[in-house]
């Protein structure tokens, strides 16, 4: 009877390592093509719990400060603006030239030339001159930030890649002031 069970056993190995060899020849592919390995970039760690810019909701959240912007209002909530379509609440690019109060807890500072920039989750912020407030501006070019919102694309542009989001190419810089030491630069091409 032990013979027996050993044989099953041996033939259980046998089937798994023959499984795991044509497994790996398959993933060989045919003939001699090289596979390079696949990097998994994730400048939006930082980010990872935050919604997506498009993601509807049909609540709107319980704490969101209703800020008035011509005809359509924003609500904005922990660094995250909602606009109203269809009767739900849609995660959106805020307009460049709304204005807000208070800066999103989190928010970063970045020095660019003689001029200060706010950044937090995709949105750039100025303060605007003899107030209290601050400006959503464009991202100004030579930023340098920690992380960008999920839903970037990666383009390759005369063979460099360049994360591209809301309309701006950002290219990835050593930036030893951020903790993995990993920065997304604003760039014109």
């Amino acid at each position: 009877m032990s013979n027996m069970r050993n044989l099953k056993i041996l033939l259980f190995f046998i089937t798994l390592i023959s499984l795991a060899f044509v497994e790996d020849v398959k993933s060989q592919g045919r003939g001699r093509r090289v596979h390079h390995p696949v990097v998994v970039r994730k400048a939006h760690v930082r980010y990872v719990t935050m919604p997506r810019w498009g993601t509807v909701v049909r609540v709107r959240p319980a704490n969101a400060v209703i800020i008035r912007e011509r005809r359509n209002p924003y609500y904005f909530s922990n660094g995250v603006y909602y606009a109203q379509r269809r009767g739900a609440y849609t995660v959106v690019r805020p307009a460049r030239g709304l204005r807000i109060r208070v800066l999103p807890v989190g928010y970063r500072t970045i020095v660019v030339g003689p001029r200060n920039y706010y950044y937090y989750y995709g949105t750039y912020y100025a303060k605007v001159d003899n107030s209290e407030e601050y400006n959503v501006v464009d991202p100004p070019e030579g930023a340098v930030v920690d992380a960008l919102p999920d839903g970037y694309e990666i383009r390759s542009v005369n063979g460099t890649e360049y994360y591209f989001l809301d309309g701006v190419h950002y290219a990835e810089v050593d930036a030893p002031e951020f903790e993995d030491g990993v920065g997304y630069e604003v760039v014109k091409l």
